[in-house]
């Protein structure tokens, strides 16, 4: 079994788990909603990528994929100043990312919220009429480049795989899920 599929096995249950606990429809029902379920996802992401950036496996790769540029921007186009922002409550503390495996492994999940993101963002489009211009940049960040980014992270995934690394991998992942379920529907 690869560890792409591995991974998608041994997760699917905390991702089953966070899908339903999100609770989608009533965090995009209304502009402030989605405001705010935006600003949850800054503070996971904006925490997140501090975290895991000295510990990526290849720096440009993992810059390519930030996702916080593009919270930012979506919360600007909501009303939100830079000030505002940038003062925004964090998700600390986060799991240890010790080294470039757990990197990947917590990827794993990042990585996986931007494909259903797409999903997400033709929701918020239909209901709230956000674009990747005026307020949905997040959901929408690699744009056409989507199934790319997600084979070239693959990728990059199996090739770092090993009998030795591949539970921390997965374990890596697992807590990642845990955090950002934790994180996301925890009410602020």
């Amino acid at each position: 079994m690869t560890i792409l599929a591995r991974l998608k096995t041994e997760t699917r249950a905390a991702h089953d788990r966070i899908e339903t606990a999100m609770d989608l429809d009533r965090r995009i029902a209304s502009r402030e909603a989605y405001r705010d379920l935006l600003i949850r996802f800054y503070g996971f992401h904006k925490a997140w990528e501090e975290e895991a950036a000295g510990q990526a496996p290849d720096r440009g790769f993992f810059e390519r994929r930030r996702k916080t540029q593009h919270l930012v921007k979506d919360l600007e186009a909501l009303g939100l100043k830079s000030e505002d922002i940038i003062r925004l409550p964090q998700c600390r503390p986060l799991m240890p990312l010790l080294g470039s495996e757990a990197v990947l492994g917590s990827m794993y999940v990042v990585e996986g919220s931007t494909l259903g993101g797409t999903i997400i963002a033709r929701e918020v489009e239909r209901r709230l009429g956000f674009t990747a211009e005026t307020g949905c940049a997040y959901f929408r960040s690699y744009g056409r480049d989507i199934a790319a980014m997600w084979r070239s992270f693959g990728a990059v995934l199996l090739e770092a795989s090993s009998p030795k690394v591949d539970d921390l991998i997965v374990e890596s992942a697992q807590k990642t899920f845990t955090v950002m379920h934790d994180w996301l529907c925890e009410t602020p």
